[in-house]
């Protein structure tokens, strides 16, 4: 059963395939700490540095369904040579300035809201091109594989990031963001990948609605689907931004840590993901209704003791076990909606996945609002409730979802 959750490395197009994305995902952590802490740090605002770390989700919320739809159309690889192109002269334009010492924390923002128009692109072209470089029996095994190479570099490189920053300086981390972009960029490049042409590549914006049309059809009549389409908005909306969203703020405020802190809770985070997704790919694929379901709850009583505790160690296991939980929620509700719907469909439908992210932004600035107004545990612990009541709600009105077997 062990080698199940590692299947579809055994292709060796998509173990390139994962380097890339784990490259991309190293860049992207160390991103999130050095924004994370100098926003926090020069600020002192739970609202904007929660913004900060999350205004790249709002081109997500509004481009994902166009994205998956040209995805369905075009080659994929050609789309992340893109995304690997734009996001490194992006980053290298913020490190420039930081060498030059002209920076300010207001060219963050819209930097980092350029680079989530790249994320829109990049998500469905992953999911496509993975799909179609492994066996139908290890399409299961990729969503796994694609929250593994995104935590994997977590762990260490927030590490990194967070001493770099100590030692060094910011625009150290920055720089070396940089490098593994254009690593990404030189490593998809050379991929030998031959694009079958089965649409016409010449979309209009009529047949990008026709095509977002008919996916909302498929959705809304199968109950299934549409129940683990909601429980996806959760941990989007509410979850990840009142814990992982504001773990500068408790690094800082409650914990009393510096940059090396917060990257070792990141770390933790991204730790207990990896070991959710290698349990959960253990285990039987008939029942991943149920571990959906449950795994929510229990991230959501995690997350509650996380904000109530201010003892170090325990705050990294809390945190450890709220991640290890959402890996097993997105594994599960992914596998079962992908193996659902017909695949001519599996571009758009990520494209809708994707757009969920794009909450993130409203989860955020709710969480940061209620942290600026009442501090991080009572935003925490109130987001935490809304989960129980609304994951109750969904699980209550479509109970296929739990007896999905």
């Amino acid at each position: 059963m062990a080698i199940n959750a590692i299947r579809s490395l055994y292709f060796p197009k998509f173990r390139k395939l994962m380097y890339l994305h784990i490259l991309l995902s190293t860049g992207f952590w160390i991103q999130q700490i050095v924004i994370g802490w100098i926003v926090y740090d020069q600020t002192n605002s739970p609202l904007l540095t929660s913004l900060a770390l999350g205004i790249d989700t709002i081109p997500i919320l509004f481009g994902g369904f166009i994205g998956g739809a040209l995805v369905d159309r075009f080659n994929p690889k050609i789309c992340i040579i893109f995304v690997t192109s734009v996001q490194f002269i992006l980053v290298s334009s913020l490190t420039a300035i930081m060498f030059l010492d002209t920076f300010s924390i207001w060219y963050i923002y819209p930097i980092v809201l350029f680079i989530g128009f790249t994320w829109v692109v990049y998500d469905p072209s992953k999911i496509s091109l993975g799909m179609r470089l492994v066996d139908e029996d290890s399409i299961s095994n990729i969503f796994g594989m694609w929250i593994c190479g995104f935590n994997i570099p977590r762990i260490l490189s927030s590490i990194l990031a967070g001493y770099l920053i100590v030692y060094l300086g910011a625009k150290y981390a920055l720089l070396l963001e940089s490098l593994m972009i254009l690593s990404a960029f030189l490593s998809i490049w050379f991929l030998k990948y031959e694009h079958p042409v089965s649409q016409n590549s010449n979309i209009s914006t009529t047949q990008i609605y026709i095509d977002i049309k008919n996916l909302f059809t498929i959705i809304k009549n199968n109950n299934l689907l549409i129940g683990f389409f909601l429980l996806s908005f959760i941990p989007i909306l509410l979850l990840i931004p009142s814990t992982t969203g504001l773990l500068p703020v408790y690094a800082s405020d409650i914990l009393k840590l510096d940059a090396r802190g917060l990257g070792i809770l990141q770390a933790f985070s991204g730790l207990g993901q990896i070991c959710g997704i290698f349990i959960i790919g253990m285990f039987t694929h008939k029942k991943m209704g149920k571990y959906a379901i449950w795994s929510i709850y229990i991230s959501a009583c995690f997350a509650i003791l996380f904000a109530l505790s201010n003892t170090y160690y325990l705050s990294m296991l809390f945190i450890f076990v709220v991640n290890f939980c959402i890996a097993v929620f997105h594994n599960s509700t992914s596998y079962v909606m992908f193996s659902t719907i017909d695949e001519n469909y599996r571009g758009r439908l990520s494209g809708l996945q994707v757009s969920s992210f794009g909450l993130f932004i409203a989860g955020t600035t709710l969480s940061g609002i209620l942290a600026n107004l009442f501090g991080a545990s009572i935003s925490t612990i109130t987001c935490m409730i809304l989960i129980i009541v609304i994951s109750s709600i969904i699980v209550t009105k479509y109970r296929v979802i739990y007896a999905n077997q």
